[in-house]
């Protein structure tokens, strides 16, 4: 089924987040999480008829990728398990590092869980095949009406189907250590890719003997790392969605060379944190924490949380500014995504069910307003902005909260219909690693990329597997969705 991609959309309700954030607030208080990472999916949920002590109960089985709010939502999902009476367990599991892979050998092996934190991936790539439910089919009209502000045509409901409510937002900054910068002397965080290279290398120059480094990133996964840090820092300064220019309809990355270029001078043994190559996510924030790391990207609505709760770091040492470009270049809008949404199994036996968990635990108030007091997110729910009031950090750090250079960002057709498009050879990810990390030349690597993902687009409009996706005057810096 091919879905209508339809209307424009106003961050007008997002960036009262913003607005309201800066009231007052509280800090939270450090909690020990007793969720479990998982490795591989045959290791994972139980099935729908286990047996739970005190006799046979429904299991409904969640998945999450996110480990900054896993403390919040296990503790949550222990009191729903000891106070409701449908006869319900709730069987809550992370897989962080290899969440989408997850996900693609349950939906192959049937083994789907029932409800999963959504993840645009993931998402996308299912969607076009009745993977996930339409919560209209499910919600009354209060709650219709509660979260009719983050309902989004084109966005998280396509074809008037709702598949996830956003309850939070999130996008990407560059993350830095305010004591390392006042060490070497740099005086404010950089705003163009040049500064950022040069800040680097002094921290490494001055600071590597003590064990500290000017850069980092997770770039065991180079789709994970890229997509929190040069990919969006491209949107802004190319104008482009990840390498596909909507007004032309069709894709160029060559425009990426010189952010390339500059990016394998960041990696290198002169500037980066030794291991980036094997680093994730995780074992990297420990390290900022620690004081190792002068600087590194990710998402605006994590950190928080993981600074409060998880590798504990005073807040007086670190903040986080927009993403620099290459001469600080701004064409375009960055990403700006919701979170805090769940997508239900449409093939769950145990529908209705999974269903009224979902309902009960995320997207009770009381969870909501916690959610953001405690700083695993930036609400964007009306309602919970004039209840709650947030952690110290988002009121303190302007740039965790979504502002005018974000936005919510049309889909280029790779993700549009992602099962659809079969691109041969390297994808984005892997020939940007071959820049810089090999010896690939940018400038012939970025073409022959260019070539292949339009060869693999038109081949799925050939074949019936895709559609043309192309806006009439598209405005980077006034997106549209379809």
């Amino acid at each position: 089924m091919r879905l209508r991609r339809i209307g424009a959309i106003t961050l007008a309700a997002l960036m009262t987040a913003g607005t309201l954030a800066g009231c007052s607030g509280k800090t939270a208080t450090t909690e020990t999480t007793n969720a479990q990472t998982t490795a591989a999916p045959e290791t994972t949920a139980a099935s729908s008829d286990t047996k739970a002590a005190g006799g046979e109960k429904t299991v409904i089985n969640i998945w999450s990728k996110d480990r900054h709010d896993a403390s919040y939502v296990q503790g949550k999902v222990d009191q729903y398990n000891k106070t409701n009476t449908d006869n319900i367990q709730v069987n809550y599991q992370l897989y962080t590092d290899n969440y989408v892979q997850a996900i693609d050998m349950a939906v192959q092996s049937g083994e789907l869980p029932d409800i999963m934190v959504q993840q645009d991936q993931m998402f996308d790539k299912y969607v076009n095949e009745g993977q996930w439910a339409n919560l209209y089919d499910f919600m009354d009209e209060d709650m219709k009406t509660y979260f009719k502000d983050v309902i989004f045509p084109g966005y998280n409901e396509l074809d008037e189907k709702l598949y996830f409510i956003p309850t939070t937002g999130t996008t990407c900054r560059l993350f830095y250590n305010k004591e390392i910068f006042a060490r070497v002397g740099i005086a404010e965080p950089p705003k163009t890719l040049e500064e950022m290279v040069a800040d680097s290398k002094l921290i490494t120059s001055k600071l590597s003997g003590e064990g500290i480094y000017g850069f980092a990133e997770n770039m065991k996964s180079a789709s994970s790392g890229l997509q929190r840090s040069l990919l969006i820092g491209l949107q802004r300064e190319t104008g482009l969605v990840n390498g596909y220019d909507f007004a032309k309809g069709e894709y160029d990355f060559t425009p990426w060379a010189e952010s390339l270029k500059l990016w394998k001078e960041l990696l290198s043994e002169d500037s980066a944190f030794p291991g980036c190559e094997s680093l994730d996510i995780d074992p990297l924030r420990t390290q900022f924490a620690a004081g190792k790391i002068g600087m590194y990207m990710s998402y605006s609505h994590a950190e928080p949380g993981v600074y409060q709760n998880q590798f504990p770091m005073d807040s007086d040492k670190w903040d986080c500014v927009p993403i620099p470009t290459v001469g600080g270049k701004a064409t375009g809008k960055q990403l700006f995504t919701g979170t805090g949404g769940y997508v239900i199994n449409a093939k769950s036996p145990n529908l209705e069910k999974a269903f009224k968990v979902y309902k009960d635990i995320f997207t009770n108030e009381d969870y909501l307003v916690g959610y953001y007091e405690g700083g695993y997110g930036v609400s964007i729910l009306p309602s919970v902005i004039a209840k709650a009031k947030p952690s110290v950090d988002f009121q303190n750090k302007k740039w965790l909260l979504i502002s005018d250079i974000d936005a919510l960002l049309p889909k280029p057709p790779h993700s549009a219909f992602a099962s659809g498009m079969v691109v041969e050879g390297e994808d984005m990810f892997k020939t940007c690693e071959s820049i810089y990390y090999g010896d690939a030349d940018p400038d012939t690597a970025l073409k022959d990329l260019t070539d292949r993902y339009n060869k693999a687009y038109q081949a799925a409009i050939k074949n019936n597997t895709g559609y043309e996706v192309k806006i009439p005057g598209y405005d980077p810096m006034n997106p549209k969705l379809q």
